[in-house]
């Protein structure tokens, strides 16, 4: 059976995209109007929490701060960008594919899990 990635790994796989056009915009201000646009739709999409941290960063803000009020995956994500901003070598690639095979051993845990 193919090992899972983390949930941790999922999530920061699931919006490498966000991600990195935030580091991105940080870098290039040129970047800012795109992912400006993007976070309209994520809030409107009933994330504001995570847009709200966002725009903190975007700000000049990076203390672990942020983190406070935030759910797993909105806290998984900033903290996801806070590194990228660091190392921007520790970005996800935006361009990755899901590995299909991890689908039925990924409902299986999931099925397992529910029933205990």
């Amino acid at each position: 059976m193919a090992e899972l990635p983390s949930r941790r790994q999922q999530i920061i796989q699931t919006h490498a995209g966000l991600i990195n056009a935030v580091v991105r915009a940080l870098h290039n201000r040129e970047a800012l109007p795109e992912l400006e646009a993007a976070l309209e739709v994520t809030r409107r999409n009933g994330w504001e929490a995570l847009v709200a941290a966002i725009r903190r960063i975007l700000a000049g803000q990076r203390e672990a701060s942020l983190l406070a009020g935030l759910d797993e995956e909105d806290a998984t994500i900033v903290e996801a960008i806070l590194k990228g901003i660091q190392d921007p070598e520790s970005l996800p690639d935006p361009h990755a594919a899901p590995d299909p095979s991890l689908a039925a051993p990924g409902l299986a845990h999931m099925i397992h899990a529910a029933g205990k």
